[in-house]
Formats: C-alpha cells, structure tokens, sequence
C-alpha cells in the first residue's frame, strides 16, 4: 500500500517503485509481473474544463464530492454529459432530488450499447420523469466565473448549469506499460493471449487496463466491467502459480459483454452481440427477433410489459446475443440468455428448456421462450 510503480525495466525484470509515505524510490525484481492499473473516467478536452463544479465519475471518491457539493450548494440544474450506463445513473439518482436534469449525448441516441428501439424505450421512460434529453448534440466548451454556469453546445445554444457531471467513458491507465515497449490495442489497452499474458513471457495483465477476448466476436475488445476484470485477476494468478510450477496453465475463456442497469423502475440488459456489434463489425448473417410481452401474469400485482430481443446465426439458429427491458425483476432473465449463448444453444434448444413458473415470478410461457419460438420460424 502507498507505493507506486513507476518503471517497468523488462530488461532487468526490475520496477521502479516510489514510496508515497516518505518519497524514497527503489528498484524491485519480479519473476513475473501483474499489471492491474484499471482505467479512469475520460475527461473531456475543451475550454472551461478548469472549473469548478464540474466533476468525473468513476472512483467512489467522485460521488462522495458530488454529494458534499449538493449537500452544501443545492443546485438545481445539472447537466449530464454521455448518456451511457453513468448518465443513466445519474439522471435518476439527481432526479430523486427534484433536480431539472438535461442529458447531452453526442451520438444519435442515449444507450448506443442497445438496439435503437430497445434505447427508445429507455428514452421514453426517461421523459416521462422529465429529463430533457438532447442527443447528436455535442458540448464544445464551459464558461462561468470561477464555477460553471453554461454549456456551450455545437449548434450555437448554451445551457444554463449549477453543475456538471461528465460521463463519457473511461480510458485505460496503459501509460506504464506502452512505455515499457508492451503492445497495446483499442483505445491503447494492454494486448493479452488466452493466457493473459503481454507480449513479454514475464508480465500478465488484467482488469481494465487490457483488453478482453469475446466469445462471439471471436475478438480482443476493450469492455471494462466488473466480473470479467476480476476473473482475469484470479487466472492471472493461477496461470503464474502454474506456470512457475512447471503445470499447463488455463485460457481465459473470455467475455460476453453482459451488463445491466437501470433508471427508476425500468431494467435495462444486454449480452453478446447486437445491432451495434453488427455494424461496427461487418457481422452477416444475423438474425433478430424482438417480443413485447409481460414480466408476469396480466391478473398479478407489478405485472408490466417487457421486451425481450434475441440474436442468431441465420443458418444455425444459435444463439449470439440478448437484450431486456422491462420492469419487476425483467432483467433477471437475462443470465439464462447468457448460458444459452455460452453453451452455444439453438432457438430450438433454448424453446425446449423447462423454465419456471409461477404467478409471482413470470408467465408460463417465459418471453425468452416466446422469441425463440418466433425465431425459428
């Protein structure tokens, strides 16, 4: 604790570390070397960006500013810049405080990780509580004396602001290792094998900092989320421990890029591969079906309509991607998508599984097992 790395000499197999208690730097050797520095939140490179009361979200440090801010302040207008996963956040948790909530999102739509109508949905939810969202709008700049007071956006308009949170992505801490002559790949991540190891034998990598293979892709990508980054670290550690002992050691077996979410009530999830996958990648012959049905039985308290959409191979009809939205508990269902597509199941298969059923919990008919009947044909 309290030191820091600050070389890496792969030619010594030695770092350079500097103790943050009293500032003195040593050199220390390693026979293998796990780098694990994470990511932090992108900030935005744009006049005004000096000011106070625009904040990053990342550590929990940010929020706890932000909290002290508002308690202290009580601001009543905020602007949100990104309409990911943290700008969703956001928007409901200062909602709950009454505050007039404007969403900028320089893409076409918020939730550009999910389909367009499936982030249409979740846009809708948003309205409905007020949030003014203004998508394909980019923020070009901040002004205020001393603290932010106005967005300057591209088209010419500003936005008045007590503060701002910016929530456009995060970036890896890579620095050390590209310095170090390690390769890096998509957003200047750490290139790892299946074995999580760099292109030096002696160092590993894992977490946010490096990128991750997807088992549909069939690629190394750069998606940064919780599970996945702590089961690198686990292998990581194990596949050293074997390999010092002379053992075959494990491949990663890789990621599907699930996460879930939420803004108030409405769930939102997704894993695999979608619309935006198939794009970015040139994917074809991908199939899709999308349902509109109930989270539970028409009769039963908290019953709501969900969507649930499934991708798959045209041909074969396996399973390689799965979005919900919906409310009571919708979401949920998104882990048997992921066993389907990690076992590499056809519609056929995922129609033919037992899945629950009672009133509290779902309809006897599962809205997964619906979109499957309605892929096959």
């Amino acid at each position: 604790m309290r030191h820091e790395v600050t070389h890496i000499h792969r030619d010594r197999n030695k770092v350079t570390v500097r103790d943050l208690s009293n500032d003195t730097v040593f050199d220390q050797e390693y026979e293998k070397l796990i780098i694990g520095t994470g990511a932090r939140a992108q900030k935005p490179d744009m006049p005004g960006t000096g000011l106070a009361g625009i904040y990053f979200m990342k550590q929990l440090q940010d929020a706890l500013d932000i909290r002290e801010f508002i308690k202290k302040e009580k601001p009543r207008r905020v602007v949100i810049m990104g309409g990911g996963y943290i700008g969703l956040e956001a928007s409901e948790a200062f909602g709950r405080l009454d505050m007039d909530v404007t969403l900028v999102e320089a893409r076409p739509r918020i939730m550009e990780i999910m389909d367009e109508d499936m982030s249409e949905v979740i846009a809708d939810e948003m309205r409905k509580r007020s949030v003014k969202i203004l998508t394909g709008r980019k923020v070009i700049g901040f002004e205020g004396n001393g603290r932010v007071r106005e967005v300057l956006l591209d088209d010419g308009h500003s936005l008045e602001a007590d503060f701002v949170l910016t929530s456009i992505g995060v970036v890896p801490n890579s620095e050390i290792a590209g310095e170090a002559g390690l390769e890096l790949g998509e957003k200047s991540a750490v290139k790892v094998d299946e074995y999580l190891k760099t292109n030096d034998p002696d160092i590993y990598a894992a977490g946010d900092c490096s990128l991750v293979f997807h088992r549909v892709l069939k690629e190394y990508v750069y998606i940064p989320l919780a599970l996945g980054s702590n089961r690198q670290g686990r292998m990581c550690g194990e596949n050293i421990v074997a390999e010092l002992a002379g053992k075959q050691m494990k491949p990663f077996p890789g990621i599907l890029g699930t996460a879930v979410t939420k803004y108030f009530d409405c769930e939102i999830g997704k894993t695999g591969i979608g619309q935006t996958e198939i794009k970015r990648y040139n994917l074809e012959h991908i199939g899709s079906v999308k349902v509109k049905a109930g989270n539970l039985p028409g009769y039963y308290p908290g019953a709501s309509d969900m969507w649930v959409k499934l991708f798959f191979e045209d041909d074969s009809k396996i399973l390689v991607g799965g979005q919900i939205v919906g409310k009571g508990g919708s979401v949920l269902r998104l882990d048997a998508m992921v066993a389907a597509i990690s076992a590499r199941m056809s519609l056929n298969d995922v129609y033919s599984l037992d899945m629950v059923y009672a009133p509290p919990f779902s309809t006897v008919w599962n809205p997964i097992l619906i979109a499957a009947r309605i892929g096959m044909r």
